[in-house]
């Protein structure tokens, strides 16, 4: 478990588990559910990746702490694939007082401080109950979804930090997808204010619709927190090739250092596609370029405290976890997915959150 202080009364616990059998899932939440208990936190959210195997055990750990948190849920490419991938990922905060943000369409959030004025907000799972036929449409409405659970809770898009975005068969309409966010974000300003990281991902979801997302705000009180887009030395900026995001967004409290980088992958600094059939040269490019972005900011991937990486095959997860072996980080928390990535000559993608205290 990695602690991260937001303020010298208030700090947010992350865990990753990687669980691949009910069993294993059962003995990573128990271990979590113990953890948390006895560190007196509150759990603020859950990701879950993984088939139908983890549906029982994850339901008993969600009713567990009987309280309401949001949970996002990404299933495999294949239920029946080997070596079977999964995992979950943990949000706790400690010394914070937590509102639960409902809005009128049942979508939930959670809202806390860090005792200092700022404030932070977590939503994940929204989902859209209509269905337009076109793409566009749908992600137009995803993402005002998106927004309405955020003026719930008092904020505006303008806020954001980072959005998720899992996209079931997303190579067949992330061209209509990401006009549709562009759009909308050319409509409220976002371009003019803080472009959040993200993440792009094609995954199926449990609802079965089109989209399934998320996001993180942070709201500072004053110039003593400070949240802004920062570039990838490695890598142009993702609009320069129709891609609404930044390449990772760096939080600075007087408490620490908060790096969010967006889901990374093997892209050269002009935007083409490198090493299109070479698993291992991807998974290494991938990660240069993630550290390349963490060690500007005088950070580490040894800071890393929450990763997912997205593997088009299952077996692609062994390589990256030599690539980790290899380079002294084999105990980095992370969780394997078994998912497509936007483009089709893409293998492999990461997204990672480093953080340090001062």
């Amino acid at each position: 478990m990695k602690e991260f202080f937001l303020s010298k009364r208030v700090s947010e616990l992350n865990w990753s588990g990687i669980f691949n059998s009910e069993q294993s899932a059962r003995e990573g939440f128990s271990k979590i559910a113990s953890a948390i208990t006895q560190s007196g936190a509150r759990l603020l959210s859950l990701e879950l990746f993984g088939g139908d195997w983890l549906n029982a055990p994850s339901e008993e750990y969600i009713a567990s702490f009987g309280y309401e948190f949001p949970v996002n849920r990404i299933l495999p490419l294949d239920e029946n694939s080997k070596p079977v991938l999964g995992g979950a990922h943990v949000v706790a905060v400690k010394g914070a007082d937590v509102e639960v943000v409902r809005s009128s369409e049942g979508d939930i959030a959670v809202k806390y401080s860090d005792g200092e004025g700022t404030e932070y907000f977590r939503t994940f799972g929204i989902t859209t109950d209509s269905f337009p036929a076109d793409e566009y449409s749908h992600t137009y409405e995803n993402i005002s979804r998106l927004e309405r659970i955020l003026r719930a809770g008092g904020y505006a898009y303008t806020d954001i930090v980072r959005t998720w975005f899992y996209n079931d068969d997303i190579l067949s309409w992330y061209e209509p997808f990401n006009k549709a966010r562009t759009c909308f974000y050319k409509e409220r300003g976002i371009f003019g204010s803080l472009l959040p990281a993200s993440t792009g991902i094609g995954a199926p979801n449990p609802k079965h619709v089109r989209i399934e997302s998320g996001a993180f705000v942070v709201k500072p009180k004053n110039s003593s927190v400070k949240a802004y887009e920062i570039e990838s030395p490695l890598q142009c900026g993702a609009p320069e090739y129709g891609s609404s995001f930044s390449r990772a967004v760096e939080i600075d409290t007087p408490s620490g250092k908060r790096i969010l980088v967006s889901g990374t992958a093997s892209i050269a600094p002009g935007g083409e596609t490198l090493y299109q059939d070479d698993i291992s040269a991807q998974v290494d490019l991938t990660m240069r370029v993630i550290s390349a972005i963490l060690e500007a900011r005088g950070l580490s991937l040894k800071d890393t405290v929450r990763s997912v990486s997205y593997c088009l095959r299952p077996e692609y997860y062994e390589v990256f976890k030599k690539w980790l072996a290899d380079n002294g980080l084999a105990d980095m928390p992370h969780i394997p997915s078994y998912s497509i990535v936007c483009r089709g000559d893409l293998l492999f993608e990461v997204e990672l959150e480093a953080a340090v205290n001062i």
